[in-house]
């Protein structure tokens, strides 16, 4: 309320500021930083696993999409410090970094990025008005437009992975254009390494294993998938050698969640619907088609159905927006990562998926809307 005086009169008069009127402590700045501070787990477990290649596409992404907000920002006439201040581009940067290949050329990421920021989210308005989720949008178009440069950048994990894939080497590799076989040789030697005291048939069967592990596992098991043949695929422990990687990823990415529910930031029965409605389709079409879906344990952990959990169907601009949408659309994310792992054309679904399904959370909003007050009542009732 406002209060003016006029001719000795004092006048109370209501104020006319739009809303909201009550603000929560949170800003935007706030959120994207407990986001960042929530992804550093996994930032870490990624550079003792896959080394060091992991930075330096994330300093590629920071860089590439500081530069695109500051061209917009300069564009639309506005504050570029309002732009780059609320850290959406470094958060955009490093899940984006997460999801390309360590040993990734520099120009494919910088055209991520680009694509990223600018046609993704810039298009559509910025901040708050994006349809689709920037990162995951980037992704799949590097994907589908250089997919033999993305095969070819994976790197296998192993322990200590950072004693040879060093700041030094992973930039000859993605500057320099250096030829990355010798790196990933270095390092999958760590594995062998680390089985030096097995017996000899041990270290057979682990050769077997070995040949079907890493980031690549979801794109080496394709054949497999399409002829209907997983289930004769030799197992593996996540306990056990370099699938270590994946468990502790995994274990990262539920710490960072944790962290992220502790500031209220994500929405805890999102995350939940998700692992309930993925372990429940995964197990059923498992249980029934064992050649074609991977087992609980292995959908969970290969590939970047954590990631998704906690840090991108959470997203709150491009999934729905009322509270049982919220719900479906979680179900209907992890459905489709299974349905598109087993019959897909890419290794791992997680992106195309969730774009999918924000393409469907508008049409979810609306069924999901809720009633308004006197609509739909008995004849005789309130109008």
């Amino acid at each position: 309320m406002n209060i003016t005086q006029s001719q000795g009169v004092v006048k109370k008069i209501l104020g006319i500021e739009t809303a909201p009127h009550l603000k929560g402590k949170m800003t935007t700045q706030l959120i994207m930083g407990c986001v960042l501070f929530a992804l550093l787990p996994a930032l870490v477990v990624q550079v003792y696993y896959f080394g060091y290649g992991i930075l330096w596409q994330f300093l590629i992404c920071e860089i590439t999409a500081l530069i695109c907000e500051i061209v917009v920002s300069l564009l639309r006439h506005r504050k570029i410090s309002t732009a780059v201040g609320d850290l959406s581009a470094t958060v955009t940067a490093l899940i984006l970094a997460f999801t390309l290949p360590p040993l990734l050329q520099c120009y494919y990421t910088v055209v991520a990025t680009v694509f990223a920021i600018i046609v993704v989210k810039s298009v559509f308005g910025g901040l708050g008005h994006n349809i689709f989720n920037p990162a995951m949008a980037g992704f799949i178009f590097i994907v589908i437009s250089c997919p033999a440069a993305m095969s070819n950048a994976w790197i296998v994990p192993a322990p200590a992975a950072y004693t040879q894939a060093t700041l030094s080497a992973t930039q000859q590799v993605i500057f320099k254009k250096a030829d990355p076989v010798n790196l990933r040789n270095l390092v999958e030697g760590l594995n062998l390494s680390e089985n030096t005291h097995d017996e000899d048939n041990d270290l057979s069967i682990s050769s077997i294993v070995d040949s079907f592990t890493g980031a690549t596992y979801l794109e080496n098991i394709k054949a497999a998938r399409k002829t209907s043949s997983l289930d004769l695929l030799p197992g593996h422990d996540f306990t056990l050698g370099n699938y270590k990687a994946y468990m502790a990823l995994a274990i990262a990415y539920c710490i960072g969640g944790l962290i992220l529910f502790a500031f209220k930031i994500i929405i805890l029965r999102m995350v939940v619907a998700f692992f309930a409605s993925f372990i429940f389709f995964q197990w059923i079409l498992n249980h029934f088609f064992p050649g074609n879906y991977l087992n609980v344990e292995d959908g969970l952990l290969f590939g970047g159905t954590m990631l998704a959990a906690f840090f991108i169907i959470t997203d709150p601009v491009t999934n729905a927006g009322t509270s049982k949408g919220r719900i479906y659309f979680s179900v209907f994310v992890a459905f489709l990562i299974v349905i598109l792992r087993a019959y897909g054309s890419y290794s791992d679904a997680v992106a195309f998926a969730v774009l999918l399904g924000n393409s469907c959370a508008p049409l979810i909003d609306v069924m999901t809307s809720r009633r308004p007050y006197g609509v739909g009542y008995k004849k005789g009732g309130f109008q």
